[in-house]
């Protein structure tokens, strides 16, 4: 049997750039969950069935992971299950690092404040200056992490989350394909990091949760 400790060290190895990974599926008939301090997580969950906060999302769904994954290796069932579950590759762009360059350097002031979704399932690339197509419109705006996500640091790595429920949308159904790390509420061309997943239809009563895990180690 995995302990719970050992299993936390593999899915939220705060070092190293391959952790050994668990793979958990949670498509149809299956129940699988794969962490790595490189990747993005992107999740879905029935708002009825668990109790989120923006402001403590990355604590509460690193915890609702580990809890998941005691449950499928002892064959337990005593917490929810999400609907939707997948890990992508970070993708920062060009002039995501820039920018960073540029803070460290003292040029620039800009901090990450806010994340982004849309409907592009276009694959990231270092390139990308937008999402390639935000989503727009009803009461959809960019959310900023330092009133309804979290931003933390665990070691080497920087950690931000955002929780999304069907209000926050330009409205439902929505097919979610891609999101985004920006540097500002609105402006084009603020796009620190971009990704590219499996689409996640959001339907009333759902809730979508982004959290990008960008490792920081010597090459």
């Amino acid at each position: 049997m995995v302990s719970l400790g050992d299993l936390e060290k593999t899915l939220y190895a705060s070092s190293g750039n391959n952790p050994d990974p668990i793979s958990i599926d949670f498509s149809p008939g299956s129940d699988h969950v794969a962490m790595q301090t490189d990747l993005w997580t992107v999740s879905a969950w029935k708002e009825d069935e668990v109790q989120f906060k923006g402001t403590h999302i990355i604590d509460q769904i690193e915890k609702v992971e580990a809890e998941l994954a005691n449950d499928l290796f002892n064959g337990k069932n005593t917490v929810a299950r999400p609907i939707y579950f997948e890990n992508a590759y970070n993708k920062l762009t060009l002039i995501g690092l820039t920018e960073s360059a540029k803070r460290d350097t003292g040029e620039t002031a800009t901090t990450l404040t806010h994340n982004s979704i849309g409907t592009s399932s276009t694959a990231a690339a270092e390139s990308d200056v937008n999402l390639g197509a935000e989503d727009t419109g009803g009461s959809y705006a960019r959310k900023a992490y330092a009133t309804a996500g979290q931003r933390k640091v665990t070691s080497q790595t920087a950690k931000y989350g955002m929780l999304w429920d069907d209000g926050d949308v330009s409205g439902v159904p929505l097919s979610i394909k891609e999101s985004g790390v920006h540097w500002h509420v609105s402006d084009a061309s603020t796009l620190h990091a971009r990704v590219t997943f499996t689409t996640f239809s959001m339907s009333s009563g759902d809730l979508f949760v982004t959290q990008i895990n960008e490792l920081h180690q010597n090459g």
